[in-house]
Parts: C-alpha cells; sequence; structure tokens
C-alpha cells in the first residue's frame, strides 16, 4: 500500500532543513523565553515550599493539628476515626534550667515515634531512649553543655517539677541519640523514655494543676488531607464525643500562611508577564521577519492552489517544530538555573533550601512558552494567509505603505539612506527599539529602587548602636528575664568599655512592680484605650483586651522601671522621642524626676492629635515602688530599649514603662545587674570588636546575645538579596533578548537585501561605503533605542520609583540612571560589531552570484 502524500508536512520538514540559520535564532529565543518561565515558576513554587517548611519549623511540627491537654483514652478514639492517618502523643516533665542553657529553651519529654518523627526531632545517630537513664537530645543542647556528639556521654540536666517551689532536681542520662538541632524553632527537646515519664508523673493521665507543667500531656494529629482541617477535626470531635476539647491548627496550613506565601511568590509571577512580553517581541518579530522574506514563496503556494487555512497551518506547523527543540533544553536549562539560584534567594531562611521539582512547574513552563510562541505567530500567519500571488512576485523588504515619491536635490549620503531602510519596515524598527529599550527601563528601575534603600534609616529603627549586648534571660520569654542575671558581668564590661575604639558607651537596668496608679495616669490611659480602640485590640487578641479592660476597671498596671544612662538615655531624649514636657539633663540626674513611657507606640504627629497621652501627664507626682518623682516629660518608646521578656510575677494587664537615671537605680535595686550594654565603635574597630565579641560567645559564654550594625545590615542584605538578584536578573536577561531581537534583525534584513546591495555595488556603491551604511543603519537602532531608554527610564525612576520609595519608610530616593551610562557605550559598541560582522558574511559571495539570487 502506498504511503499518503502529505504535502503540509513535506514542506514543512524541507523548509525546517532549508531555513537552518533562521531556525537556530528562533530555537534560541524560545529557549530563552522557556528558561525564564521555568526559573520564575521553579523559584515561586520553592519559595512556597521553603516558607511553609520554615513555618513547619518555627512551630515545630508539621502535622495538621495539635492538642496540649488530652489523655490516652482520647487520643485513642480519635486515632481510631477514619480520617486521621496518624497521631502522636508527647508527655511534657519540664524546662531544663542549667546555667549553659540560658536563653534557650529545653523542655523534657517523653514523645513516641510519631510524635518525635514530626517534631523534627527524631535521632539521626543513635535511637529514642528506652531505659529510665537514657536521653535523646538535639546538637544544639550538646553545645551550649559543652558536651562531644558521640554516643554514650553523660548529660546532666537540672529541672524542676514542682514550678512553685524553687528547688531543683538534677538527672543524669546516658546519650543514647542525638539530631542536627532545629535553629527556627522556639525550644530544643530532651527526650526521656516512658518509663522515667511515668516514674515522674507517678503515672497519673489527666489534667495537671494551674501553673504547673510536670504530666501535661500532648498529641498531634496527621490526617489524610490537608483541605478544611478546622472542619474535619470539630466532625472528628463530634464523632468521638469528644467537642470540648481544644485544638490548634498547624500556622503552616492557615489561609493566611498560604496568601503569605502567594504574596513572597508574587514578583516572579509579576515577572512572568515581562518575561512574556519580552518572548513575545522578539518571536512576533522572528516569524514577522521570516513571513516577509518568504513573501514570494508563499504567493507561488498559492498559486498551486494551497488555501489560507494550509498556509497557516504550514506557519503553526513549523512553529510547533521549534518548540519541540527549543522547550524541553529552557525547561532542563531553567530547572539547572533555578537550582543554583535557590539557595541565593532563600539565603536568609535558615536550615537546607529545598529546590522544588513539582510537574507544575515543567507544565505550567512548557505551556506558558508554547502559547507565547502561539500567540507571536498569530499576525504573521494571517498575513501569511492574506498574501496574493501577484504583490508576492513584486515584494521584497518593501516599506509598511507606499508612499508619494519625494525628490531631493544633490546626492544621496550613506546615512541618509541607511535612515530610509529603518523607515522601510516602521512596525520591525519599533519592535526592535521596545524590545531592547524594555530591559534597560527596567534594570534602571531596579536599580533606583535598590540604591534608595538607606541602611541607617533601616538600623535606626533596630538598634541604637553599633554594639548591644544583653543578659541572655532578657530574650527567654517562655523562662522570664532574670534582673539578677549573669551574662554580662563585670569583666566583660571592663573589656567591652576599655578596649580599642570605643567612643560610647551606655547602660540600661530594669525591675518590675505591680503599681496601683494614681487617678491623672488612670484617666489618660482610659482616654485613650476607649472602646473603639479595645474593639480593635480585642479582633487581633482577645485576652490581651480582656487584661486591658481589668487593668483600667482595677487600675493596676505593670510597671517596668529602667535605669538608663550614655546611648540609651540619649536616644529616648532627643527632641523628636520627647512627646511632652522637655528634659533637663542636670535636672534629671538628681533622681528626683522620672520620664514617662508612652504604653503605645504613636508617632509625634498623632500624639499632637490627642487630648491626653497614654502614660502619666507631665508635671504630676507619683510614687514608684516606694519613692515619689515627678514626672518631667513623656517619650516614646525605644524599640531596642524597652523590648525584651518580662519577669516572673503577676501581670496586672497593662505595661507600662518609666526611666530613672542608671545612679539613681543602682541606690534603690543594688541587686539587679545589667540587663543591656551599648557601645558605639569607631569605623576603623568595628572589625575587632566584632572578632572580639565572637571569640568570647565562642569560648567563653555562647548564651550572650550580640546584636552588632554590621551583622544586621549583612542579615537585611541577605533578606533583600532575593529582590535585587531577580530584578536584575530578570531585567538583564530581557536586555539580552532586546539584543537577540537586534542582532536577528539585522542580520534578516541584511540577508534578504543581498541582491538590492548587489545590485548598488554594480553601480558603484564599492565595500567600504556599504559597510558604513550598515553600521550607520545599527547606530541609528542604537540611538533611537537609547533615546527611548534614557526618556522612558527617567520618567519611570523620577516618578514611579519616587513614589514607591515615598511609601517606605527605610528609603531615601536618589535619582540615578547609572544603569543606563554603563549600557550606552554597550550598545553603541554592538551596534558597530552586529552590522560589521553581518557585513563580511554578506561578502562571503560575488556580486554577480547576489544578482543571481532569488
Amino acid at each position: 500500500m502506498r504511503e499518503v502524500f502529505k504535502p503540509i508536512k513535506t514542506l514543512n520538514s524541507r523548509l525546517f532543513k532549508k531555513n537552518k540559520g533562521r531556525n537556530m535564532v528562533a530555537v534560541l529565543a524560545i529557549l530563552m523565553t522557556t528558561l525564564m518561565f521555568t526559573t520564575l515558576f521553579t523559584l515561586a513554587q520553592s519559595m512556597s515550599r521553603n516558607m511553609i517548611e520554615m513555618t513547619f519549623r518555627q512551630t515545630g511540627y508539621d502535622a495538621q493539628a495539635s492538642f496540649k491537654s488530652i489523655t490516652d483514652e482520647e487520643v485513642a478514639l480519635i486515632d481510631a476515626h477514619p480520617d486521621v492517618e496518624e497521631t502522636g502523643e508527647s508527655i511534657v516533665l519540664g524546662v531544663a534550667e542549667n546555667s549553659d542553657l540560658a536563653g534557650h529553651q529545653t523542655e523534657i519529654r517523653w514523645a513516641d515515634e510519631a510524635y518525635a518523627s514530626h517534631s523534627f526531632a527524631w535521632p539521626s545517630a543513635g535511637r529514642m531512649p528506652e531505659g529510665a537513664d537514657e536521653l535523646a537530645v538535639d546538637t544544639t543542647v550538646l553545645d551550649y553543655l559543652g558536651i562531644p556528639h558521640k554516643l554514650g556521654q553523660q548529660v546532666t540536666l537540672e529541672w524542676r517539677p514542682d514550678l512553685t517551689s524553687q528547688e531543683t532536681v538534677s538527672s543524669t542520662f546516658t546519650l543514647c541519640g542525638f539530631w542536627e538541632g532545629n535553629e527556627s524553632s522556639y525550644a530544643s527537646m530532651a527526650w526521656v523514655s516512658r518509663s522515667f515519664a511515668d516514674q515522674m508523673t507517678g503515672g497519673v493521665d489527666g489534667p495537671v494543676s494551674e501553673g504547673q507543667i510536670l504530666g501535661t500531656h500532648m498529641a498531634q494529629v496527621n490526617l489524610y488531607s490537608d483541605r478544611n482541617i478546622e472542619e474535619t477535626m470539630d466532625g472528628i470531635l463530634a464523632d468521638t464525643d469528644l467537642t470540648g476539647l481544644e485544638y490548634g491548627v498547624n500556622l503552616a496550613y492557615s489561609p493566611e500562611m498560604n496568601a503569605s506565601a502567594f504574596s513572597e511568590s508574587l514578583p516572579m509571577y509579576l515577572g512572568m508577564i515581562l518575561v512574556f512580553v519580552a518572548g513575545y517581541l522578539i518571536i512576533y518579530n522572528i516569524f514577522q521577519i521570516s513571513v516577509t522574506a518568504d513573501v514570494q514563496f508563499y504567493g507561488k503556494l498559492k498559486t498551486l492552489g494551497m488555501t489560507k487555512k494550509q498556509l497557516k497551518k504550514l506557519i503553526y506547523g513549523q512553529a510547533d517544530r521549534l518548540c519541540l527543540i527549543g522547550i524541553p533544553l529552557g525547561l532542563v536549562l531553567g530547572w539547572g538555573l533555578g537550582f543554583l539560584l535557590v539557595p541565593v534567594l532563600l539565603g536568609m531562611m535558615e536550615g537546607e533550601s529545598v529546590v522544588s521539582a513539582s510537574p507544575v512547574i515543567f507544565v505550567g513552563s512548557a505551556l506558558f512558552a508554547w502559547i507565547t510562541v502561539l500567540i507571536s505567530c498569530l499576525r504573521p500567519a494571517r498575513l501569511a494567509g492574506k498574501v496574493s500571488p501577484i504583490e508576492a512576485l513584486r515584494a521584497s523588504d518593501a516599506p509598511d505603505r507606499m508612499k508619494k515619491t519625494t525628490k531631493r536635490r544633490g546626492s544621496a549620503s550613506l546615512g541618509g539612506m541607511a535612515w530610509a531602510n529603518l523607515g522601510r519596515n516602521k512596525r520591525r524598527t519599533a519592535l526592535v527599539i521596545c524590545s531592547l529599550s524594555l530591559g534597560l527601563v527596567l534594570l534602571s528601575c531596579f536599580y533606583a529602587k535598590n540604591a534608595s534603600f538607606d541602611m541607617e534609616k533601616y538600623l535606626s529603627g533596630l538598634t541604637i548602636a553599633d554594639f548591644e549586648l544583653s543578659d541572655a534571660s532578657s530574650e527567654d520569654y517562655t523562662g522570664n528575664y532574670d534582673p539578677q542575671g549573669t551574662t554580662l558581668g563585670q569583666d566583660l564590661v571592663r573589656q567591652v568599655e576599655n578596649a580599642d575604639g570605643v567612643e560610647d558607651t551606655g547602660h540600661a537596668y530594669s525591675h518590675q512592680f505591680v503599681w496601683q496608679m494614681d487617678d491623672p495616669t488612670a484617666a489618660g490611659l482610659a482616654s485613650y484605650y476607649n472602646e473603639e480602640v479595645l474593639a480593635d485590640w480585642e479582633s487581633y487578641d482577645e485576652q490581651g483586651a480582656e487584661d486591658a479592660r481589668n487593668s483600667l476597671a482595677e487600675k493596676k498596671a505593670t510597671v517596668s522601671m529602667f535605669g538608663l544612662d550614655g546611648i540609651p538615655l540619649d536616644e529616648m531624649t532627643e527632641e523628636d522621642n520627647v512627646l511632652a514636657g522637655t528634659f533637663d539633663p542636670e535636672a534629671f540626674a538628681t533622681g528626683d524626676y522620672v520620664l514617662a513611657v508612652t504604653s503605645a507606640a504613636i508617632s509625634r504627629e498623632e500624639a499632637e492629635s490627642l487630648d491626653v497621652l497614654p502614660a502619666s501627664p507631665v508635671g504630676d507626682t507619683v510614687e514608684l515602688d516606694g519613692k515619689s518623682y515627678q514626672v518631667m516629660a513623656v517619650v516614646l518608646p525605644g524599640t531596642s530599649i524597652v523590648d525584651g521578656a518580662m519577669e516572673a510575677g503577676e501581670d496586672a494587664g497593662l505595661d507600662l514603662q518609666y526611666v530613672i537615671p542608671s545612679g539613681t537605680f543602682r541606690e534603690l535595686y543594688p541587686d539587679n545587674t545589667l540587663r543591656k550594654l551599648y557601645a558605639n565603635v569607631e569605623d576603623g574597630q568595628v572589625d575587632a570588636m566584632q572578632e572580639m565579641l565572637d571569640t568570647y560567645t565562642a569560648s567563653v559564654d555562647r548564651t550572650l546575645p550580640v546584636t552588632s550594625r554590621q551583622s544586621m545590615a549583612q542579615q537585611y542584605q541577605e533578606e533583600t538579596r532575593s529582590s535585587a538578584v531577580m530584578g536584575n536578573a530578570i531585567s538583564i536577561i530581557i536586555a539580552l533578548v532586546g539584543v537577540l531581537n537586534f542582532a536577528n534583525s539585522m542580520i534578516t534584513a541584511i540577508v534578504s537585501r543581498r541582491r538590492e546591495f548587489a545590485m548598488i555595488q554594480s553601480v558603484g556603491m564599492t565595500k567600504r561605503q556599504l559597510c558604513r551604511m550598515l553600521v550607520y543603519e545599527g547606530l541609528y537602532y542604537a540611538g533611537l533605542t537609547l533615546l527611548v531608554s534614557w526618556a522612558v527610564s527617567a520618567l519611570a525612576v523620577g516618578i514611579g520609583v519616587r513614589a514607591v520609595t515615598a511609601a517606605d519608610d527605610f528609603a531615601t530616593f536618589h535619582f540615578t540612571l547609572l544603569p543606563l551610562g554603563i549600557c550606552t557605550p554597550l550598545i553603541l559598541v554592538l551596534a558597530v560589531v552586529i552590522p560589521y560582522l553581518c557585513f563580511r558574511n554578506l561578502e562571503k559571495h560575488s556580486v554577480v552570484e547576489r544578482l543571481r539570487m532569488e
């Protein structure tokens, strides 16, 4: 049986083999478009996955739901439900209180295999405890205790079975397992055996007394589906008659988390729009040029009887063949590029970054790239279908439409001829200029946005000194702040203050007590915390709002008294931070005055609109912890000064802060030790101070919290590296696509005019003149591109970037077009080199040979 002849398929195959050079450019364009789509898809999917993974580690588990108080029997009922895949159980005994573990919460617990594995705390070396004297912990705890990462080591933990008593128990265990510490988690787990847990709890299974944690039974629930978790859990509890049990849904599965992950990935999805535009500009231009170059061929096909539909099918067939080559290569290279960029993009996230290999990446990228090619071919295919045989026979790279001939006096110039060539196909010229300009304008905008960031503004909101040292317990929000802490000892303070290059220092002490508010203070707070404010507070923190209401009703508040000098006192009393009254340093130093800190972070503008500030009024006499003071001024709370853990004890609801001189504070509370130490250092000695503190934390006290402006600046750069890398990468790639478009247009325009050039050479134009004309043509392209780029970039940066930075508290707008200044000579060089290379290739054929070409 003879094979049926398929003309479209045969023509497609032969045309594909004939136009190898054109196909190479088209495949390269499709490859680059697919590469950018795949890279952005990979980064977006990996960003979402890593954010969810980080949230898992921060919450401490990856199960869908958890119970903080439950019994064995209740766990068994839930585990038997058909919607539940697996449950895990844990019994809490206490929190390790070793001095070496100060500032790092370590919970002593028993857990079964499911609970431990879903809590990122399954031993990678050794096993879970089985005997009463065995223990498994992470490497972070071992490092704090100075114990080698070896099985069989002796580990001693000090803890309190009764939290109402100060008596501690010392338990010594043999290390039977350990795993890599999870720095993102709020606490480390120290697993003990079930026999030890039963021994400590007496085997009691039920709710524990208020204020105690020994014997608290917890559970995690893994469901078969991540959808409608709350609805599923409510159904499970209803089916098991346990509707009174309180549970929590893992934050990683919340709609807010999905929204946050999407917002972080949004720049990638917006980048895809730019990729589509860039891909469209070059692929459309390639096929448009292809149709124009082959217009006589299509005319002959129509003469032979080919229909409009068959012509379109012919062009789409060529596009599909090109896609079959370019898209797979782009998918592989794009995922590889994404694999390299994900660690850079997510460098600020703790733990190892995970590169997603989801089928969505490859299917989505391939589909987006194919759609881009398809849309790019629509108009060229329609033009090919409309061409008539007569028009085709007299067509070349003709003008867009016939114009009236204009006669000029004098001889034609090379520059004039080059300019006229650009006008022969205005659509193509506009596409090349737009394609080149798009990348340059984007690069200018991204650079101007990044250059507008003001590091000083950013750091001023986080730290007020070059170095800030804190007591370890000041960051212990679970175990509370210890006002007699030992982290900032006198030897360390002297070592820092006497170090080379130290310019200024400052000290912060604190003491906490419950205060019966006087009437003026209570009235000011009641005026600010009206029902509208409390209702808004209640919408996100119901218990906090209720405590505030009780505090106002009883006129009781928890007071944190700060003793300050040097850097922190100067910061709080700056003119911009004083909302009412004036600061008199000499009078304040007498110890008879106090600074009242507003109980809410309000701006100066907001303070001026308030009748009464939420603080003790200026001039009011307040009695605080047995001593009377006169309120000198009301100041804003300094974030890095008053923030931190509270002391253990009664919480009266509202928290108020007052500031007195550090000398007066030490006289009143001689047993209280330093809470924070501040130091400003000469620029040339910053690295030396950092090295000294790094050595101290590594060899003397690893629990010492150190905050430095240098480390915070580095942290910010890591956190913003993603947007900088992505913005500049997309801009550069789009600019490269524009260069490729320019090169393709020049090459095709020259190839399509081979006979024309041969004719004008035959009547006297020299090779040198022809080369100069082509170079002029390239320079005109470059000149128009740069003119458009400079004008649009100036408007985009001056208006768009300025508006964006105006809404950024950490930005100071600086008008700059530096990337354009750097790219301008590069564009001009390319505008000369590409036409020159095209001319060299053209001259491989003689004038006679080119005159014989069709």
